[in-house]
């Protein structure tokens, strides 16, 4: 009586299994658990008084050997290995909706004399915090990052608020580098370009701020760069800049030159380039030009490239040949400008941090390139380091490869659903001569927290979150009184209390003074690292025990699972012991990859982990991190297993029951598709193929609740993909070709 009970009753032929909090019972012969064939509504709580919560109907037996089927502390995703047998399931949690929601969207059900309430009080199922890391970068690259991996992680942090160690001034990869306009102003179409810029000439320039092409920390090394834009002269102007990054010291521009060549000048700190017959007086064109070597003969280093991608062009003149290679304007301090003094119209300009290739600058300029694309895309997506698109008719110096607007394409993985947060995390990696990081040397300086405390806020409107991790301090270390937790009480003061605050701690460097221990929401501790034992599960025990013993109350201690592995000395990815050994078994923790022994944590390890947290009942998880596990689809993924345990719980948003769900994508109609698909019943097979020149690039499958389901990369003019998997339902297709993106919406029966 009025406290929470778990209840599963399983019905087989010779009797039922009962469960009460975990507990089985079973009941021999017992009459009564087939349930009869009837036409009458089926009612959940006729008559009842108090409250029921998590009520699933299998139309399968549960036997007693699979306990964590049942999932008495969790609730259930499309990857219970059961989910087809999964009649109906009703969490209650969609309190936007009149009716009550089936989560299957099969037996939606009609309240009477109910009221909806969220549940506080029940230590036995409660909604944790599953924290994961990435990076911009890794959210480049990695493709295995998908929709089904946000959706099981409810607290995603960035790992890109670079901490200057002798500064506390907090920068992000990939700048803003917002466009300032003078003398220009946006247009919304000129001769066949939609969205472009449109400069006056004198005094006319966009200023995007000194941080473009600098080599900015979470990057990879830059050495090389391309600078690509499609521009259209109005009139020819000597000496006016399509792009120019000069001071006295450094320069980067690419300027008219002499008209009567129709010259482009190229100049690199003292050295002009100069390419005659490069560019047309009028009408749209296409331009990059690329730093393509350090080294070598000087007239390979400068390349440009016209009419996106026809044999380039190389430099026919140099004023003076260096003698050695200067390409230190990488990281000049001087303002970066677009359009200085030019008179004419510019769109769709691009800094990349590497040397395009012809191929991939003509995919550039017909905007096909995978690159482009973000989240995914792949490796040459994170050298984009910034575009201007000038399609914004309020804000035309937007720069879509901001850190903002990066941000906000990833919460477009979480659109149609809630529950979730994404936060930025604070990192400081600088250091000294001697090789010591320079943050504990400042760290108990009061004028350097400040001005941490003072850049944190300025990011707060723009995430919902702050994570510290800070390496390192160790027992005995008195900065952990005059800087470290001073820092924590700096932070939380500006962070206010519907913005998430966390610190991420170490089992061997978690000495926070007890007096600030409170401060933070939680704690992501790292029970992990190039030593083997910190992967050890007797390890994490005791880890957890003497974070208890310290002082930290069990509902912040956020414990955690790696999906690296190491050697002891040398570190690696979880996806890559996978990757060299496909039928891994989930009992292992040791595996052998290019002859080296490695441990990690495999499936069954993770699992043990998470149920240690039920049943110390203490507060979240983490794992280090996105990049390295496998995709969710795979069997060995690891944020899968941890979520059979501990569930994310992101949560679809679904406010009517008699239409299709609201959380479905909304499909514009457009009769002039350049590719078609058709979805064989009888086959279960989807076919797409192109009906154009089109070339079929990535075909993208999300369910009717918002789910991605699919998404592949393919080529040729025709793609075949089989169905017999998937769940009935409505599905959107989204195909990407080198003419555009088609939209299909079609259902699946079975």
């Amino acid at each position: 009586m009025n406290a929470w009970t778990q209840i599963t009753i399983s019905a087989f032929a010779n009797g039922i299994d009962v469960w009460t909090n975990g507990t089985k019972v079973w009941k021999a012969n017992a009459g009564g658990a087939v349930i009869p064939a009837s036409t009458s509504s089926f009612v959940i709580g006729e008559n009842f008084k108090g409250r029921i919560d998590e009520f699933r109907f299998w139309n399968a037996e549960m036997p007693g050997a699979e306990p964590e089927n049942l999932m008495f502390r969790n609730t259930v995703n499309k990857f219970h290995p059961k989910y087809e047998n999964l009649l109906f399931y009703y969490k209650f949690d969609q309190d936007q909706c009149e009716d009550i929601v089936d989560y299957k969207l099969a037996y939606h059900g009609v309240p009477t004399n109910v009221t909806r309430e969220a549940v506080t009080d029940n230590d036995y199922f409660k909604y944790r915090v599953v924290t994961g890391y990435s990076s911009f970068v890794r959210h480049c690259d990695r493709l295995q990052i998908d929709r089904d991996m946000h959706l099981m992680t409810n607290d995603l942090i960035i790992l890109d608020a670079q901490v200057a160690g002798a500064t506390g001034a907090v920068s992000l990869t990939y700048p803003d580098n917002q466009g300032t306009l003078s003398n220009a102003s946006y247009m919304a179409e000129y001769e066949g370009r939609s969205g472009v810029l449109s400069l006056q000439g004198d005094g006319a320039g966009m200023n995007v701020g000194q941080e473009v092409l600098q080599d900015k920390g979470g990057l990879p090394a830059l050495k090389y760069a391309t600078i690509e834009a499609w521009i259209c002269v109005g009139e020819w102007k000597n000496g006016a800049a399509i792009f120019n990054k000069s001071d006295d010291s450094h320069q980067f521009a690419i300027k008219l030159g002499d008209e009567s060549k129709k010259e482009l000048l190229v100049e690199i700190n003292g050295y002009t380039y100069n390419f005659e017959n490069a560019i047309k007086a009028s009408g749209w064109e296409h331009i990059a030009v690329a730093i393509v070597s350090t080294t070598g003969r000087a007239n390979a280093r400068i390349r440009l490239y016209t009419n996106g991608g026809t044999t380039p062009a190389y430099a026919n003149n140099i004023s003076t040949i260096p003698t050695e290679d200067d390409f230190t304007f990488l990281n000049t301090s001087a303002n970066a400008v677009i359009g200085e003094n030019f008179k004419g119209y510019i769109d769709e300009v691009m800094v990349w941090g590497n040397s395009r290739t012809d191929s991939q600058i003509k995919q550039d300029a017909a905007g096909t390139s995978g690159d482009l694309t973000f989240p995914g895309g792949g490796d040459g997506a994170i050298y984009l380091l910034s575009y201007w698109q000038f399609d914004d008719k309020d804000n035309p110096g937007k720069n879509t490869r901001s850190w903002k607007e990066m941000l906000a394409q990833i919460r477009k993985m979480y659109d149609g659903y809630r529950g979730y947060k994404i936060r930025l995390g604070l990192i400081s990696s600088d250091k000294d001569e001697s090789g010591n990081k320079l943050w504990t040397s400042h760290i108990s300086d009061a004028a350097w927290r400040e001005r941490l405390a003072s850049d944190v806020a300025e990011l707060l409107p723009y995430c919902d979150g702050i994570d510290v991790d800070f390496e390192w301090l160790y027992s005995g270390d008195q900065r952990w009184k005059t800087g470290y937790g001073p820092m924590v009480e700096a932070l939380r003061k500006v962070i206010p209390e519907d913005k998430v605050f966390s610190v991420s701690l170490h089992p061997v460097a978690y000495f926070l003074p007890t007096e600030y221990i409170n401060l933070p929401d939680y704690y992501t501790f790292q029970i992990y690292g190039p030593s083997k034992t910190y992967f050890a599960y007797n390890n994490y025990v005791s880890s957890y025990n003497n974070f208890i013993k310290w002082g930290f109350p069990k509902e912040k201690i956020g414990m955690s699972y790696p999906t690296t592995a190491t050697t002891g000395s040398v570190v690696s990815g979880y996806k890559n012991i996978v990757a060299a050994n496909p039928d891994l078994a989930t009992d292992l923790n040791e595996a052998t990859m290019s002859g080296s022994t490695y441990t990690f944590n495999g499936v069954d390890c993770v699992k043990d982990k998470m149920n240690f947290i039920l049943e110390q009942n203490s507060g979240t998880v983490m794992y280090f991190d996105m990049g390295n596990d496998v995709a969710v689809s795979n069997p060995l993924s690891l944020i899968r297993a941890a979520n059979s345990v501990i569930s994310s719980n992101v949560d679809t948003i679904i406010t009517k029951t008699d239409s299709e769900p609201t959380s479905l994508p909304s499909v514009k109609r457009d009769e002039k598709k350049t590719t078609a698909l058709i979805y064989n019943e009888r086959s279960e097979e989807i076919v797409v193929t192109a009906i154009s020149d089109a070339y079929l690039s990535r075909i993208s499958l999300v369910s009717s609740v918002g789910m991605l389901v699919r998404d592949e990369k393919v080529s040729g003019r025709y793609y075949a993909m089989q169905a017999d998997t998937f769940s009935p339902g409505v599905y959107i297709a989204r195909v990407e070709s080198t003419e555009g993106v088609d939209v299909f919406k079609f259902r699946i029966k079975k």
